[in-house]
């Protein structure tokens, strides 16, 4: 076996642990004394052993191989012709595999979609900030000027549906931050105003400006 194709084909086959007797030991004869042979089994074990948990093996029916060798001639062909097989046999295995995968992996990471909150005065009037949710990273950006007294900050706050006290996400400047969050659909945003670096009571102790709830909307995407 020099041709470097039925090697690199005798490698695949080892890897999958389908040689069996003099194939088998003259793969790990070429394993141990052949480097070129050695890097083409690491190639393969890289390609094909994460893949193993995903195949299960499926044995060909007894009466299949007889039929194979009545069918070829001359009967030194059948040896090469079964390799050939039972690498198509578990490359397919493999390759149904990966298609498994990806498809679980295309169905289970799919995004979800972005949440927006739209922060106007509580009283009334045009919005003040826009809050976006993606990927859990939570963007406060103010539409227009907000002003902030000198020894003052702004607090952002977070009231899921269903329960009466908000949660801080922390001080709020007037132009804007980004942070780490995961939040419900329907989560009720808060900006109040407390004393120079945030409420110390873990609740709002100053005036609530600016309010809004998440709602989850499909953005664009470039």
């Amino acid at each position: 076996m020099s041709d470097s194709s039925d090697r690199d084909l005798l490698a695949a086959e080892y890897v999958l642990g389908s040689l069996e007797g003099e194939e088998r030991s003259e793969a790990e004869r070429l394993l141990a004394s052949d480097a070129d042979f050695a890097r083409s089994v690491a190639a393969w074990q890289r390609r094909l052993t994460p893949l193993a948990e995903y195949v299960a093996p499926v044995p060909p029916p007894a009466e299949l191989w007889r039929r194979v060798q009545r069918s070829i001639a001359p009967v030194g062909n059948v040896v090469a012709f079964r390799r050939r097989v039972r690498f198509w046999q578990a490359s397919t295995c493999v390759a149904l595999a990966i298609a498994a995968s990806l498809a679980a992996f295309m169905v289970l990471r799919q995004p979800e979609p972005a949440r927006v909150a739209v922060l106007s005065p509580m009283g009334g009037g045009a919005p003040v900030m826009l809050a976006t949710l993606e990927r859990d990273a939570l963007v406060v950006r103010p539409t227009g000027v907000v002003s902030v007294p000198s020894d003052k900050d702004l607090e952002l706050w977070s009231l899921p549906q269903g329960e009466t006290r908000p949660k801080s996400l922390g001080v709020l400047p007037a132009a804007g931050r980004t942070l780490a969050a995961s939040l419900a659909a329907n989560t009720q945003l808060l900006v109040s105003l407390e004393p120079k670096g945030g409420s110390p009571t873990g609740q709002p102790t100053g005036p609530v400006l600016y309010g809004g709830y998440l709602t989850a909307v499909a953005l664009p995407r470039g």
